[in-house]
C-alpha cells in the first residue's frame, strides 16, 4: 500500500470522525457502514494516485 498523502490523511481522519460522531449521535448502523465504505474508497483513491497533493512529493 502507498503512503497515505497529506490530502488522503486529512480526508481519511475527519471521515473516521464524523463516522464516530455519527454513529454516537444517530445510533444507526447504516451510518456507521457508509463510513466504512468511504474510507475504503478513500485508501483505493490513495492506492491509485487520485488524492495527490501539490505539496506531496513523489
Amino acid at each position: 500500500m502507498k503512503p497515505l498523502s497529506k490530502k488522503a490523511k486529512m480526508a481519511i481522519g475527519w471521515t473516521v470522525l464524523m463516522t464516530v460522531v455519527g454513529t454516537a449521535l444517530l445510533h444507526q448502523w447504516q451510518f456507521f457502514a457508509m463510513g466504512c465504505a468511504s474510507i475504503a474508497f478513500l485508501l483505493a483513491a490513495n492506492q491509485y494516485g487520485l488524492l495527490k497533493d501539490t505539496e506531496d512529493k513523489k
